[in-house]
């Protein structure tokens, strides 16, 4: 038995608490605070389940006899007075003494078929209409409204029973079934219809679900029963609530003591549990103490020393045992990292030397040339042919076919390895074949893209010098006709149209070679110390006069510029003004145009307001673009390449500036700000 003990720390736990008798303590609490009151509870709610059946049959024989004796008065042969409407008064008399003999808060009333009283109990009621809407098709029945219950029955007449003369009505107040109730300082009760929450009898503030079938709650304040009542007052229940603090007095006065009772048995439980867990809690100390040094050493020789032979004894040697694994699986765990680490950097070193490639051979060999560095292996190669099949491992390479959208076979790299041992070794080598597919990719877009941009400058550039030779020409001709021959009116008018639709053309090639000049990154901008105001002001003079045939207020505003020399190109700065003039009066029908010239501490600022067509917001995004132009109602008088706004956002981009507009929508009108960086 000793033994037993010595070898099993359950055991010994369960040795003091059987010592010190908590257990059998414990179960008597529970059982007091739990079942002793839930016993008391269930009683109560049976013994007022049984009164609520009493009091329903007393309420049930009540109503039952009153409707018998509605019918049976209404049987009388004294009703046929009802059809002389009551001349001699018996009815009302009878009715009156009926209701006295009952001594309850009542009233007869016998209704014509016409809704008239034609006698009552209540004097006042004499000769009134009654709503007999609900009485129509029923020989006898009930029925409820407000606070009163109506019990009737239909009269005959005695001389021929066949003939319905009218109605016998009890109107029954159903606060009478407060005597029904029980009136006690510990106990309420009351009748409650829960489908308009009338209430008889004492009004207690509880939430009851009367749809549920246990017919009792049990909250902190009571203990409720409920019954629903007979048929006559359909959807009205009786609830009795009983003070729940009342009713366990005696209970709770017993768990109190039986919890001051509960504070020394603590104390002599603690007292042994102390003086036990000494014992108990010292190897364990001790394991606590050898993690926390392993912990802050990583040092997993440690060893701890088994001194009993119980469980804690079995957990020090488990514990011993898990030291020794893990001390092994942390080795194998860095030299692994250490294999990851050295072959993420040979991948970095990969990756590094295939991006500086140019060509797709360079690519490709510089490729096979490195990757024979990390396997020191001579055999790679690379093969074009994909129908080749050897015993060894490859990895396939794919490039991008750009013009159908899809992958396409390239080559395959064959790496000197029978089979691959791991299958990170794998997705290594997969890795390094992604990153030589990008460069070849990256390679191949950029020939292309450079092959095409050539290609297009050098069309461009061509094209444009080759235009512009016959189109000097042709102005010149045109020129000297106007100017030396002798032409009628219609004549000179056909050669000044001549002129300025060759000149429109120039202008127009001129901006295309300057589109590529820009794109080429053959414009530069030449800076110089020039007069800001003064180039502004002579683009204001050149173009003001188109504005006033246009019978436009042209308006050119500089009081807020410091005006200085300033380094620019005045000659890309001129036609970055004239392009912005120059679109406003051609986009402005009527109203003004503001042209106005500031500064502040790091920026030049022009700004050209019209009162034109405007922009909308979705065509705001466009307006940038090479060869664009919105469509406007304008746009057939104002022919263009629609380079003018590109043209001049990109010089503005070559001296240090930027170009923004600004627009409410489409007949608002526009602001363009031409803002330069200030250079001294």
């Amino acid at each position: 038995m000793l033994d037993l003990f010595r070898k099993s720390l359950r055991n010994k736990l369960l040795f003091i608490f059987i010592i010190i008798g908590f257990l059998p303590f414990l179960t008597l609490l529970v059982y007091t605070l739990f079942l002793s009151e839930s016993k008391i509870v269930n009683k109560i709610i049976i013994e007022q389940l049984d009164r609520t059946k009493v009091v329903i049959k007393l309420i049930d024989n009540h109503l039952n006899a009153l409707s018998k004796e509605v019918i049976f008065l209404s049987s009388l042969d004294l009703m046929d007075d009802l059809l002389a409407e009551d001349i001699d008064k018996r009815v009302s008399r009878l009715l009156t003494q009926k209701e006295d003999d009952l001594n309850l808060d009542i009233s007869f009333m016998a209704v014509s078929l016409d809704s008239t009283i034609i006698a009552s109990s209540d004097k006042n009621n004499t000769l009134k209409k009654q709503d007999i809407e609900k009485l129509h098709g029923d020989k006898y029945g009930t029925f409820i409204e407000d606070k009163n219950l109506y019990i009737f029955s239909s009269i005959y007449a005695s001389f021929e029973k066949e003939k319905k003369i009218g109605y016998l009505i009890l109107k029954y107040n159903l606060q009478n079934l407060d005597l029904y109730l029980t009136h006690h300082k510990t106990t309420y009760s009351y009748i409650v219809n829960h489908a308009n929450d009338t209430i008889i009898g004492e009004d207690i503030p509880l939430k009851i679900d009367f749809n549920n079938q246990t017919k009792s709650i049990i909250n902190s304040d009571y203990v409720v029963v409920y019954e629903r009542l007979s048929s006559f007052l359909d959807n009205w229940h009786i609830v009795y609530a009983v003070d729940k603090s009342v009713a366990l007095e005696f209970l709770y006065d017993f768990v109190k003591f039986m919890l001051y009772i509960s504070f020394v048995i603590f104390i002599f439980i603690l007292y042994l549990s102390i003086k036990q867990a000494k014992e108990i809690v010292k190897p364990i100390e001790e394991l606590t103490r050898v993690v926390n040094n392993i912990t802050k050493s990583h040092n997993y020789s440690s060893r701890l020393e088994i001194t009993s032979q119980d469980e804690i004894a079995t957990l020090t040697h488990s514990f011993n045992d898990m030291l020794q694994t893990t001390s092994s699986a942390l080795k194998k765990l860095e030299d692994e990292n250490k294999l990851r680490l050295k072959r993420f950097t040979q991948l970095i070193n990969v990756f590094n030397t295939i991006i500086q490639t140019k060509s797709e051979d360079d690519c490709i060999e510089v490729s096979i040339e490195e990757i024979k560095k990390l396997t020191n292996k001579d055999e790679l190669y690379f093969q074009k042919n994909q129908t080749i099949l050897t015993d060894k491992e490859y990895t396939n390479i794919y490039v991008s076919d750009f013009e159908n959208n899809k992958k396409i076979y390239f080559g395959s790299i064959e790496l000197g390895v029978n089979k691959f041992e791991d299958k990170n070794e794998q997705d290594f080598y997969n890795s390094i074949a992604s990153m030589i597919t990008l460069q070849l990719d990256k390679i191949r877009l950029i020939q292309r893209t450079t092959s095409a941009s050539k290609a297009k400058s050098a069309f461009i550039s061509n094209m444009s010098h080759e235009l512009r030779t016959p189109l000097n020409a042709i102005i010149g001709f045109a020129q000297y006709m106007i100017e030396y021959e002798e032409l009628n009116e219609d004549q000179k008018e056909t050669m000044a149209n001549i002129e300025s639709s060759a000149q429109y053309l120039l202008g127009m090639i001129n901006e295309i070679l300057d589109i590529a000049k820009i794109e080429a990154g053959k414009m530069e901008a030449h800076l110089e110390s020039a007069n800001i105001l003064s180039i502004v002001q002579s683009s204001y003079n050149m173009l003001s006069p188109l504005a006033k045939e246009k019978k436009l207020k042209f308006d050119f505003i500089y009081d807020n510029f410091e005006n200085k020399e300033y380094k620019t190109d005045p000659k890309m700065f001129k036609q970055i003004i004239v392009n912005l003039i120059s679109n406003a009066i051609k986009f402005t029908q009527e109203g003004t145009i503001r042209l106005e010239l500031y500064n502040d501490n790091k920026n030049i600022y022009v700004g050209v307001k019209d009162s034109g067509i405007g922009i909308s917001k979705d065509d705001m995004k466009h307006l940038f673009n090479d060869f664009t132009q919105l469509q406007n109602v304008m746009q057939k008088s104002h022919k263009g390449t629609g380079l003018g706004l590109s043209l001049s956002k990109k010089m503005a981009n070559i001296l240090g500036g930027d170009i923004t507009l600004e627009s409410d929508g489409a007949d608002m009108g526009t602001l363009c700000i031409f803002s330069l960086k200030i250079k001294i």
